[in-house]
């Protein structure tokens, strides 16, 4: 009967792993499709005022897309790399929960500040125009928590995809595709050319699923390369 509960336990838990994970990758690219613009990459008076309340609840989902998204994505990649690549694999995990963290707290920073910097019921519009253009001339200080947070998390997806592709658990193209990630940093976040870049990150957490969904719930263990780490 043990036996039975836990292993409807597990099934239930790797589920909603799955579920998890295909839902972030989905939402990940509709984030990178509508993630705030701007001006050319300034926020002003006349790009944020009017959308307020949206940029910062959309900032705040994208915020929490990731710290679910990716912590599931961690999670079952330090899972499937149970021996070769298992050093690599902890280290990037622990990295990219560590960096999800500190993007979270920047990101939900960031959109309350706009938030209330555009309110009309503390500032008027003139005010609120010099407070924007202060911000827009402190880059480093409004954006060097969730500029940090996203480096820290892309450095541990990398070198959690190193241990992927040494446990050889998973086809090759799933950490390839995850280790695009770096292009995100050298190409526009957002439009058509924000979803292109993001789409390889998807398709591999796609894939990741999958695999995951697939191992995890087969009768038998699969067979695995316990060569040293």
């Amino acid at each position: 009967m043990t036996g039975t509960a836990n292993a409807q336990r597990r099934r239930v838990g790797v589920t909603i792993l799955v579920v998890v994970m295909v839902v972030a990758s989905v939402f990940g690219l509709i984030v990178g499709v509508l993630f705030p613009q701007g001006d050319d990459g300034h926020f002003t008076y006349a790009t944020v005022a009017p959308d307020r309340t949206f940029i910062r609840l959309w900032l705040l989902l994208a915020a929490l897309n990731l710290i679910v998204g990716l912590t599931a994505f961690a999670l079952a990649a330090w899972i499937l790399v149970p021996a070769r690549g298992w050093i690599a694999a902890t280290i990037g995990a622990c990295l990219t929960w560590f960096g999800c963290a500190i993007y979270a707290l920047g990101v939900g920073g960031i959109g309350t500040i706009y938030y209330f910097a555009t309110d009309p019921d503390g500032l008027d519009r003139a005010a609120s125009e010099r407070l924007l253009e202060h911000l827009d001339d402190s880059f480093v200080s409004v954006w060097g928590v969730a500029v940090t947070g996203a480096v820290v998390s892309t450095v541990g997806q990398v070198v959690l995809a190193v241990g992927l592709w040494r446990a050889r658990t998973v086809p090759r193209w799933i950490p390839v595709l995850a280790a695009t990630l770096v292009v995100t940093f050298l190409l526009p976040t957002a439009g058509l050319v924000g979803l292109v870049s993001e789409l390889p990150s998807a398709i591999s957490g796609l894939g990741l699923a999958w695999y995951f969904w697939r191992l995890q719930r087969a009768p038998a263990t699969p067979s695995i390369d316990v060569a040293p780490a």
